[in-house]
């Protein structure tokens, strides 16, 4: 663990800007956890019962909860392919909403480098502060052990 005289490596902030590319969105396998608040939102956006949308659009994974189903081509079932962003951006879960800022791309500058090479909004726009940065990785959505 860093002192917390010197803090992580990221203290001085990072900078990201989501440019709704999509590219974290799909493209390889993978899971998009979702809690039942969330679940709720979308359901509700789409006029549809919770247990509706379970059916529809969820799975479960065994020992880790409820994540979104993936089309053939492993894009999130949300991912609009022709223009290539998200249809439920401002619901979507909070996995993807605290996206780059998860402890496993903060883990060093190495894993966040290797991030930006397929994210085109890290260090570009703003500068998150430290402040705002470490909730959003310590409440990433993410299952422990994932």
């Amino acid at each position: 663990m860093t002192p917390a005289s010197t803090g992580p490596w990221y203290r001085d902030g990072l900078r990201f800007e989501c440019t709704r590319c999509g590219r974290c969105c799909g493209g390889a396998p993978g899971f998009v956890w979702v809690t039942r608040e969330e679940i709720a939102a979308l359901a509700r956006r789409f006029g549809i019962s919770d247990a509706d949308f379970r059916r529809r659009y969820t799975r479960q994974v065994d020992g880790y909860g409820t994540a979104l189903t993936e089309t053939d081509d492993y894009d999130c079932v949300f991912l609009d392919p022709e223009q290539g962003f998200c249809t439920v951006y401002e619901d979507r879960p909070r996995q993807c909403r605290t996206y780059p800022f998860w402890e496993k791309v903060l883990a060093s500058p190495a894993t966040w480098e290797i991030e930006a090479d397929h994210c085109p909004g890290i260090d570009q726009g703003r500068r998150w502060t430290l402040v705002r940065i470490r909730p959003l990785a310590a409440d990433d959505g993410i299952p422990e052990g994932r």
